[in-house]
């Protein structure tokens, strides 16, 4: 038995379903990550599960005014949470019988329907108590869900900053003693055969064991002493002649198999460098890791549902072990038949998870990445498995995605944005750089196949490739005496179609398929009016800042150091030359051809970038909306769909 769906109307992030702001989400029969920035609804989807469903930790759960869902500064008064369950066994059916909707053609299946009102008479001291039904009859309309009913599909939750320490130590009702007590060894182990006329025989039981440790105890000389002691000088002198008080010293009246399993307490043994006698804390991380592994050994033993819900599994763990938990935990979800739903804000965690198993939750709307349901296809998920690593997942984060092709545009565009006034940071903005080959199977990452894109702005800045005129090849080289642009050295052949080579047709043909590639919803395609990034910046106002830092890269010696002396004097020189131009008025396509030959020849685009970057953000070709206006105008048409809230007038 899983849960294979669940809506919710009017609570908290989710709103009506007559408007489509309501939660409508299927889910994975195993594993499910939900990930996206804060306040975007994983935690609402979360505790609708745990007001509906209850917890086996007996969590003490009260709808409050803040659950009902605000539109327009009205709040609603009434919400509803509804849960279907599918995959029913056979004992599970048998078991809920009651309860279950038929309809023909059709498995039987469990639905869950909560309802509560909010209080709207002041002098109420609380909401109504939800009531929940089952879905037999339609709207939730079926019979109240009964109380062993409820005891098979509790919840196991594990809450965020949960202080894993306290929860594994010996108390009444202990998570320990409830993981054990499920386990079926421990089925016979309550039975007390303990006979005080025969003390030595060998314990049977836990309990037995508990019973010959209890008399042995009392029959010890100290505690017979202090006991005697008690007895005679003491309670005789206080007792009545014909009600005399005696005393016995014992671990417990009646030993239990329940009072037993709480006062043990699950620790971790010491690590390898401690003796194994000797006592040693562990940390916060590897106890949260215990703890999740305490209430894995619980879920499945029986024939309850075995959901396990865990906010922010990633607290106290450093990343190598976040992606173990991940791991383990996608394991038992494969393995054991365990449904995993959990909220997280670690990158670590989403890059380790599969792609088809993550739920990008953003503005209290969710986007299953399973497949079928984007434009990924099969052979993106494989690329995406490979290649989608720490550093890329946090694209799940943010309010908006730059994909770029190279480790320039992820140095050089936030800092053109910083300085044009629209910082990618305040923004919330993440450069991810996927290299050449990989722009168009991450651009269709947030790209459904409904048409309910996710309300995520996506840039694609991509090269244009096409050659701008005055390129000339001898036997597959540059003949430099014949002026004209330099390639890149490995640039592949079929990049090399110089703009002579095409008709205005036929470029922008070409242009349009690299847009038609990866273009659809929020996701736009921005090519560069030219050729390169770099190319285009250094035919822009941008000029200074771009063959500045060529030329300081260029003077870098060879362990990669430029010394204070030798950038001042680079960029003094730099400067003088390109007022020369200016005053000569060389159209700035010659100085872009001058510098870009230092690249064709190997001079790190990267280094390059770093340096030019470092003057944009110093003001070496303006700020803010001045800068912009300067801006090559495909970056600032990008800029302008990531951050349109700061599109100038």
């Amino acid at each position: 038995m899983y849960v294979r769906r669940i809506t919710a109307c009017n609570f908290r992030t989710f709103g009506t379903e007559a408007e489509g702001k309501h939660l409508n989400l299927v889910l994975n029969q195993g594993l499910n990550v939900l990930v996206g920035e804060n306040d975007a609804g994983k935690s609402s989807i979360v505790d609708a599960l745990r007001y509906a469903l209850s917890t086996t930790s007996n969590d003490y759960l009260r709808i409050e005014d803040l659950d009902f869902h605000v539109s327009d500064n009205v709040r609603a008064d009434e919400l509803t949470i509804e849960v279907e369950f599918g995959g029913l066994s056979k004992d599970q059916k048998a078991a809920l019988l009651d309860w279950l909707t038929l309809e023909r053609d059709k498995e039987p299946y469990l639905v869950i329907h909560l309802r509560a009102r909010r209080r709207i008479d002041v002098t109420e001291s609380r909401n109504l108590q939800p009531i929940v039904r089952t879905h037999s009859g339609v709207g939730g309309n079926g019979p109240e869900i009964g109380a062993a009913a409820r005891e098979l599909i509790r919840a196991t939750y594990l809450k965020p900053l949960r202080d894993a320490v306290s929860e594994l130590r010996p108390k009444k009702g202990s998570r320990l003693s409830q993981v054990l007590r499920a386990q079926k060894a421990m089925k016979d182990q309550g039975v007390n055969k303990f006979d005080p006329k025969n003390p030595d025989a060998p314990p049977n039981t836990l309990v037995e064991v508990m019973a010959q440790a209890q008399h042995r105890i009392s029959g010890l000389k100290v505690i017979k002493d202090v006991r005697d002691d008690l007895n005679t000088n003491y309670l005789t002198k206080l007792s009545f002649e014909d009600a005399p008080l005696q005393s016995d010293i014992q671990m417990a009246s009646e030993p239990s198999l329940v009072q037993l399993l709480e006062k043990m307490e699950l620790t971790l043994g010491p690590p390898s460098s401690v003796g194994d006698l000797e006592a040693c804390e562990r940390g916060l991380g590897y106890n949260n890791v215990l703890f999740m592994a305490a209430e894995l050994l619980l879920l499945g033993s029986g024939m309850e549902l075995a959901l396990l819900l865990i906010e922010e599994p990633e607290a106290h763990l450093h990343p190598q072990l976040q992606a173990r938990v991940l791991e383990m935990l996608s394991t038992r979800a494969a393995n054991d038949g365990i449904q995993i739903i959990l909220s997280t804000h670690s990158p670590n965690i989403a890059a380790s998870a599969p792609v088809e198993n993550i739920v990008l939750v953003c503005k209290g709307k969710t986007f299953p990445l399973r497949k079928n349901e984007t434009k990924l296809d099969d052979s993106d998920y494989k690329y995406l498995s490979r290649f989608l690593d720490v550093t890329k997942a946090n694209l799940f984060f943010a309010r908006g995605v730059l994909i770029v092709e190279g480790p320039a545009e992820e140095l050089l565009l936030p800092a053109l944005a910083e300085a044009c006034g629209r910082s990618f940071t305040a923004n919330g903005i993440s450069v991810v750089n996927v290299g050449s080959v990989g722009l168009f199977r991450y651009a269709r990452i947030f790209q459904s196949l409904a048409g309910a894109d996710a309300p995520i702005p996506v840039a694609c800045v991509t090269d244009r490739d096409i050659v701008p005129n005055g390129v000339t090849y001898i036997q597959g080289r540059l003949d430099k005496e014949k002026a004209g642009v330099p390639l890149p050295k490995r640039r592949k052949t079929h990049s090399n179609r110089k703009e002579e080579d095409f008709t205005p047709a036929e470029a922008a043909n070409h242009v349009q398929a690299r847009v038609d590639r990866a273009a659809g919803g929020n996701t736009k395609v921005f090519v560069s009016d030219k050729w390169t990034l770099e190319y285009d910046l250094l035919t822009s106002g941008c000029r200074d800042a771009m063959y500045t830092g060529i030329q300081l890269a260029d003077a870098e010696n060879s362990d990669g150091i430029l010394k204070a002396a030798v950038r001042d004097k680079t960029v003094t020189e730099a400067k003088r030359f390109l007022d020369e131009q200016d005053i000569f008025a060389v159209p700035d396509e010659e100085i872009a051809i001058d510098a870009y030959e230092l690249l064709a020849d190997g001079l790190s685009k990267a280094i390059s970038a770093q340096y030019a970057a470092e003057l944009l953000r110093d003001g070496h070709c303006g700020k803010g909306d001045e800068l912009f206006g300067k801006l090559p105008p495909y970056l600032a048409n990008a800029f302008n769909h990531l951050m349109p809230h700061l599109e100038p007038l």
